[in-house]
This record gives structure tokens, sequence and C-alpha cells, in this order.
């Protein structure tokens, strides 16, 4: 079809806002993957959002280097294409390479990059934050953010905005959202702890007790999502579905999440995250079940027990 022929007119869509958009694999305890299904409502809200805290236009360039099985590649790509600026895709194997990440944003001139925490300490470590001198923005998330980073992180780049962002794959990408500041004074409430911030647009956040009620500020409890983030559940998994989203308590007729990640709320509202519920770890941006490891070797028919933990080899190198 001839492009001059076709139809200026919006086209016609079938796609409803509730319609999946996306289905991402993350780890399961028995070995077994799940998918966690998002919809069209939910990765539209945490764009629309993206676009109105960090707006960008055509004279930026967003680098997208985080592999499709991640879920921040959704926004690293949809963001950049929705709003008319640049895609910078970067080579299969350059977001390990710190040297190789660092001349290509250089060279690029990129001006939002995204960084898993792990990976930002390497990049840091090895000299690469001059090269982001150029960018605003630099974003964090799939890890926890240590102080210890945060303060390497300014010490080497002059000016670019350090951001924390939190959310789990049973979700549209993030649902809180903390600005580091470069002043100290302005982290005092945080006593040298990077919060994960407080909810994106239409999306709550609760501190639950095993009786899913509200734990008192400073507590510790478990982390829920609720509000149009929150993802339709595990891809032909209706059992684990109804363990995890679960009916929201506090506003009949719609559901919450419920993350296995503890948390508690500071005295100013913002949340701090303070691990998890059971054995999952994170290790440079994976969520790893030890559990499916441990299963994997307890097939094979030499191993009657098997155990597995987190141990750091070198301090930040964790295994």
């Amino acid at each position: 079809m001839l492009v001059g022929k076709a139809s200026d007119g919006a086209p016609n869509c079938s796609i409803s806002p509730d319609h999946l958009a996306y289905v991402i694999y993350t780890s399961g305890s028995t070995g077994r993957p799940k998918g966690a299904m998002n919809c069209h409502r939910g990765i539209h809200n945490r764009l629309e959002w993206m676009q109105k805290t960090f707006p960008i236009g055509a004279e930026d360039i967003v680098l997208h280097k985080t592999p499709y099985s991640f879920d921040v590649s959704v926004w690293e790509l949809f963001w950049a294409l929705r709003e008319g600026a640049t895609i910078e895709v970067a080579p299969p194997g350059t977001h390990r390479d710190p040297h190789k990440l660092a001349q290509l944003i250089a060279r690029s001139r990129c001006t939002i990059v995204h960084f898993v925490p792990s990976m930002l300490q390497a990049f840091v470590s090895e000299g690469g934050g001059h090269s982001l001198d150029q960018c605003k923005w630099v974003v964090c998330s799939g890890e926890a953010l240590s102080a210890n980073l945060r303060d390497e992180f300014f010490q080497s780049v002059s000016s670019a905005e350090l951001h924390n962002l939190y959310g789990p794959t049973e979700a549209a990408v993030d649902v809180t959202w903390w600005h580091e500041r470069r002043n100290e004074e302005s982290r005092a409430c945080a006593k040298n702890v990077i919060p994960i911030g407080r909810p994106i647009a239409n999306t709550r956040m609760y501190v639950l007790d095993s009786e899913h009620k509200k734990v008192a500020s400073g507590e510790i409890g478990e982390l829920y999502i609720a509000g149009v983030q929150v993802g339709r559940g595990y891809l032909k998994r209706e059992d684990l579905t109804n363990k995890s989203f679960l009916d929201d308590p506090f506003v009949p007729g719609e559901r919450m999440y419920k993350t296995g990640d503890l948390g508690r709320q500071l005295p100013d509202g913002n949340l701090v995250y303070e691990g998890r519920v059971d054995f999952q770890v994170k290790l440079r941006g994976l969520r790893i079940e030890l559990g499916e490891i441990e299963s994997a070797l307890l097939s094979h028919s030499a191993v009657k027990q098997a155990v597995v933990t987190v141990s750091e080899v070198n301090p930040g190198d964790q295994r």
C-alpha cells in the first residue's frame, strides 16, 4: 500500500486498556518460573507518570540496555517512542562491560540512563562516572540502593540527578519513587538509609501485618501494592495468583499484590525497604529463589540434600 493513499485518520483499534500488554517470567520457589501478566492500563499509567515527572522531548536520548526479559526495558523503549525522543540501543553485552558502556554513553550523549545498583557500583568504581555528566537523570531500580553507592555517585558525577525506584515484575514496572538529593541536609530524616519513596500516580502502598491490618509508622510490615499498577496475576497459574493477588480490604472491589517484601514508613510518609519475608534474594537485579536452585540440585540422583545461600567473596560481590 502506498503511504500517500493511506488514510490520515486515527486507525481502528480493538485493544482495550484491560487487555494483556506483556508477560515477563520471574523466579519460582518450585523450580517453575511464573509468568507475570500486566495490562495496557498499568503500563500506560506508568509511562504517563514518568513523562510528567521526567519530561522528555525530541532533544533527549534514552539509553536502552536492559534485556527484554526485564520490565525496565518496557519504559526504556516505549517512553521514548511515545514522546519523540531518540533511543540509543546498546550492542549486546555492553550492559555488562563498564568501559564499553561509558564509551557508548559519552559518544551518544545519552540524557537518561538506568542502572541496577550493582552495575552502577561497578560502573563508578571503574571510572565511568564522568560519562554521565551530560545526563539529566540516572535511574536506579532492581536492587536496594546503598548510602555508600549514593555518596560515590555524587563524588563521581557532577550534575546528573539520582532517582531510586521500586517495583516488582507483578506490577507495571515501578510503583514508588525517591529523588536522592545532593544536599546532605535533605537526607537527615532518612539517617543514611535510601528510601524507596512514595507511590507513583494512581497507586497505593500499604505496610500490613499478618492479618492485613496497617502497622504504625516506623514499624516493619509486609509491603502491598494496590491501584492501577497491579498486574493481572500469573499466566495459567491460578493457584499462585490467588495466593498473591488479594482483595483490597481498604478499597472495595479492587485488588492488592502481596510483594513478600518487608518495609516501614518514615515519619514523612516515605517508605524504606527492609528485606524479604522469605528466602528470595536479589543479585545484580535478578530475583532468585534459593529454593528453585535447591530443587534443581535435588533432581540429580546423586544429591540427597541441598542448601543454597548467598556468600560475599569480596565486598559488594555477592554470589
